[in-house]
Order: C-alpha cells, then structure tokens, then sequence
C-alpha cells in the first residue's frame, strides 16, 4: 500500500592504524568544529549543547494538565571519559545485510571517500587482540539478557557501553547518558575505535523502541513518534560530530555505509534487552540518516518515521525551480518582496561589507574561509531559502523596502538565516557544520543555489555549495550512485516507511519518490514548512499516519497529544538555523 498525499595510548592507536594498511590520516583543517558544551537549558552558546534533556512536559493518556517541569539534571556535554577501545567480537555484514547492493564507498579509487584503505581484514594491528580481549571483559551477557535485573545493570553489562543515570523531568521515564565504542572503520573492526555518544529514554524493556538521530549533534528531546507511543527511545549522534569523532580523522570514513554500521550494532546491542517492535524516526538530516540505515540493515527496524527528509542529487536544479513558484499564486507578492530585499541589500554592497566587517569584529566572527564578499552574496542567498523554511507567509511583511537603513537590512538577514552561518566558528558556523558540508560535497548532495534572477548583483555565482563550505584540503569527489541507489532501494524493496513533509519547505523539491515501496505513505502539511509533523496533517492523512505508526509498533492505541505537543516539531541541530529557532533546541 503506498500513498502520496581509546582509546588506548596514543603510541599504540598509531601502530594499529598503521599495522592495519592504512595511511595516515587526514588532519582535521582550520576551521574545525569545537567541542560541545553542556546546558541545553542556557542561553545560546558558541558550540552545541547535547547534555541532558530539556524538561518536557509528558504526553500522557489524555489531554490533561501537563506534569510540573522538573530539570533533567544530565550532563552529557563533557566529551565522554576514556575507555578502552575497539569492539565486539561480532563481525560486521560486509555488504550491510543487503544482498547485491551498492556498498557505500569501498570502490579504489574514489578519492578519500571510501572506508579505508586497508585490506578488508584489517591485517592484524598492533593493538588489535588487546583491545577485543579488554572490551569482552567489559560485559556480561547473561546480566544483559536476565529481564530481573535492573535496566541500568544490564545496560552496563553490554560490552563497550558506559551508562550514567540522570533525572529524566518526565513521569514513567528514566534518563541515561551513554557512550558505545565504534569502529573508526567498520571493514577494519581491529583497529582504531572511538567512542559514539547515546541517550535513552527508558519505560520497560517490553515497550517498543524508537530509534531517534538529529543525523547531526546529539538530540536528547522525545520524538513524535516516541511521544505518541509512549515507548522507549534511543538517541544517536552521528559520526563525525565532536565529541563523537575518531582522533585522528580520517574523513574517508565519514559516509552513510559507515554511519549505517554505527547504528547497528547500537541495535545489535540493545535487542537482547529491548526484544519488541523498532521504530526509527529524525528529521530533515536524521530523517535522510534512518533511511540510509534502513537501506543497509532493513531488517533491524520495523518501521521508519522520516521528517521533512530530502534525497537530493548533485547541484541540485529542483530546488531554484522549487523557490521560483513557492506558494503558487498565493504568495506572488511575498516572493517579490523579499526578491526586492535581496536587490536593495546587494546594491548597497560596500556599505553591506562594512557593517558584515563591524558584526564581525563585534562578535568576535571571522569569515576567512568564503571572505566578506561571498559571506554577504551568500547571506542574501539563503535569507530567502531559510525564510521558507523556517517561516510562514504571513511574517513575508517584515522584510523591509528600500527605504530601511542598511543597519535595519543586516538585522533582517541575521534574524532569518543567522550572519553566524557564514562565520568560521561558533554557534552554527561553517566550522560547526564541517562534517555535514563534507557529507553533502560527497555523497548528499545540494541545492543549486537561487541566484539567476538577482543577475549581475551576483559577483560569486554558484558558490554557495557544499563544495565551498566543505573543509578546506580534503578530496572530494561526489559520488552521484550513493543517494541513486537509496533512491533505488526506496522505490523498489522499501517497505514500512512514513514520510512527512511541508509543501512551503524548499526541501520538498528533493522528496522521495515511493515507487512500488510496500505499506509505505507519503504526506504533505498544507502550508507547513521544515517543522511539519504528524500532528499538523489533515484528515484523513493524520488519522492513517497514527494507523502505521501504531500497527508497525504492535501497539493497540496512542497516546493523545497536549497542544503544545502538537506544532511544528523544528529540527533541533540544523545549518542555517535561524537565530530564533536557537536557544534550548539548538548551539
């Protein structure tokens, strides 16, 4: 049915990645990401917060009072203590459990974007044997698997895992930050490892679980589908993005195949506990990164619940074909306003580049990696774009005319797409972001930038790319088969999927195509953006939305939602997250 509507000593960590065959890896390059901090509940600070959850106010059977916020009192920000690395002693499926698929990045010759360089075997390594021997000591099945014992003793019991316990602020949960040993590389499960960070919202080991990722930084908020099914919930942050980040670097690894692995054997490690359904879930990016998954472990998951998620290709020319004709008729007059926005902006372009220079110096922001003058073209660029992402046509009259200030024209760009997007670091700085953009030049793919119509204004065209923001020094090579085989496998074997999306939201121009997917749905909020969710549907799409997502849990009912519950549900890590969409969602 489809429908559209460690870490060892760093001496022996280097022998093991030589002993392996592998070269040396790429240095991270300036700008890098920073570390994140702890707090979510603080102001916005200069690097993302993942530390506990932010105090919710619990869905309950009913529409009731909602539950007194409690502080979560978890601090997952600290990058997580040293233990000793490597893995299990399961090997990894060497085509991800799907027979005669694309394998992700494992051809020669592919420019650094493979898995590795090294035999397949991993060739021993130094630090190989000592570092199995030490993780199996680190776990006891038989604690793992005995349902009487209690959920954090089990959970410590898995091997590799680290659990601390926090205040969960939401009643019948407990809270638990955890890191999990992974392979740097998963064809070379022997050699370096680094540790990936989780956190679990627990109810019973007999509840089904939703497996949640923000495909960014750690998001440690219950999702819709967790909320509507009361259920327990796994949150996974992804490769590359500190503190969850082999060191050294080799950014060869970073591709959806090796993130694919992370997150099964994060599965493999919880199924002896959490034996019920499996739902994945995550939006815009985490919504792409569940389905990557389920393309390589199709059968870890029973169902997937994907936001606003995109499959776009290289350069993509959907998305200025999208942006010319947003809102149709309706709102002609909106787009020519802010098209009118755009020109006044970039025909003040020397005063514009001061004031960029005074915001600048004044926040301490540099802008070394695209200069001043692309920083700017680009501002106007995607002030556009983010403001159909993120807000809705009724806000279109904020954008001042020609006769505002220059001043007044800097302050508009910095509210909707945030002058800190084009900065090298910070708070959702390109820095920030480093690995999402080296994703996206190799294997994601971007939209082509919406410029023809601003002509000659234009002194930097089509550079507003992944390629440009990418890290500086690193080979890329895109790699047009990764997103067409998922495409492929979607359309073809790809059952139980649920994709929501906002028919204003620019990412709709690259929506999946379900093809002759098996109980598999299709929706779009009428008017909504990139925080379109199953609540915002129309009937009957709402009502046949909530029908799979129970039915593929092996639940009876769902829970009701409060209101509050029920809005947009934002992306809580995202570049370009404009400025009031930070604070406790986002760095």
């Amino acid at each position: 049915m489809k429908r559209r509507v460690v870490v060892s000593s760093g001496l022996c960590l280097w022998l093991a990645l030589t002993a392996c065959g592998g070269e040396a890896p790429n240095p991270r390059p300036e700008p890098g990401v920073e570390s994140p901090d702890s707090g979510m509940k603080d102001p916005p600070v200069e690097v993302p917060d993942a530390g506990g959850p932010a105090p919710e106010v619990d869905a309950g059977v009913d529409a009731g009072e909602p539950e007194p916020e409690v502080d979560a009192g978890v601090d997952a920000g600290e990058p997580p203590p040293e233990a000793d690395a490597g893995v299990d002693a399961g090997e990894p499926e060497p085509d991800g459990g799907v027979d005669g698929g694309w394998d992700g990045g494992s051809e020669p010759g592919d420019a650094g974007t493979d898995g590795g360089t090294g035999s397949p075997d991993g060739g021993g390594g130094v630090c190989g044997p000592s570092l199995y021997e030490s993780l199996a000591s680190t776990g006891d099945a038989r604690v793992v698997a005995n349902a009487a014992e209690d959920i954090l003793v089990r959970l410590r019991a898995i091997p590799g895992m680290t659990v601390t316990e926090g205040s969960s602020g939401v009643s019948g949960y407990r809270y638990f930050s955890m890191t999990y040993v992974q392979p740097a590389d998963h064809t070379r499960p022997d050699c370096q490892s680094f540790t990936q960070r989780l956190a679990l919202w627990h109810t019973s080991d007999t509840a089904p679980m939703v497996l949640s990722t923000s495909g960014y930084y750690l998001s440690t908020g219950r999702s819709e589908p967790t909320r509507l099914l009361g259920s327990n919930q796994i949150s996974i942050e992804h490769r590359f993005f500190p503190p969850s980040i082999p060191s050294p670097e080799d950014w060869s690894q970073l591709t959806i195949k090796q993130s694919a692995d992370d997150f099964h054997r994060v599965v493999q490690a919880l199924k002896p506990i959490y034996g019920g359904k499996w739902l994945s879930t995550g939006g815009s990016k985490g919504g792409e990164t569940v389905v990557f998954f389920r393309r390589f472990y199709p059968q870890d998951i029973d169902g997937t619940v994907a936001y606003v998620a995109p499959i776009a290709w290289e350069d993509d020319e959907r998305f200025p074909a999208f942006q010319d004709a947003v809102g149709g008729e309706p709102q002609r007059a909106c787009r020519e306003r802010i098209h009118t926005f755009q020109r006044t902006v970039l025909e003040r372009r020397m005063e514009m580049l001061d004031l960029l220079a005074a915001y600048g110096a004044r926040t301490g922001r540099t802008f070394n990696q695209l200069g001043l003058e692309r920083a700017l073209e680009h501002a106007v660029i995607e002030t556009y774009f983010a403001f159909w992402q993120y807000n809705y046509p009724s806000s279109c009259s904020s954008f001042p005319g020609p006769e505002a200030t220059s001043q007044q024209l800097l302050n508009k760009m910095d509210a909707e797409v945030g002058l800190s997007t084009f900065a090298d670091t910070g708070s959702g700085s390109i820095g920030q972001y480093a690995a999402y953009y080296y994703q996206a030049a190799v294997e994601l793919g971007w939209p082509q930038p919406y410029e023809a119509f601003l002509g000659g204004l234009i002194q930097y065209p089509n550079t507003d790319t992944a390629p440009v923001y990418s890290p500086p020094g690193l080979p890329l090579v895109f790699k047009p088969n990764a997103m067409a085989d998922v495409q492929d496998w979607v359309s073809t074997r790809g059952e139980r999927l649920l994709f929501i999306y906002g028919t204003l939201d620019p990412w709709s121009a690259a929506a999946y195509s379900l093809g002759n997917a098996q109980d598999s749905y299709l929706f779009e909020v009428p008017g909504g953006n990139h925080g379109a969710s199953i609540a915002q549907l129309p009937e009957p799409q709402r009502t046949m939305a909530r029908d799979a997502v129970r039915r593929w849990a092996g639940v009876s009912s769902l829970r009701r939602l409060s209101p509050a519950e029920s809005g947009p549900q934002y992306p809580e890590f995202a570049p370009h997250l404009p400025p009031w969409l930070q604070g406790p969602r986002a760095p």
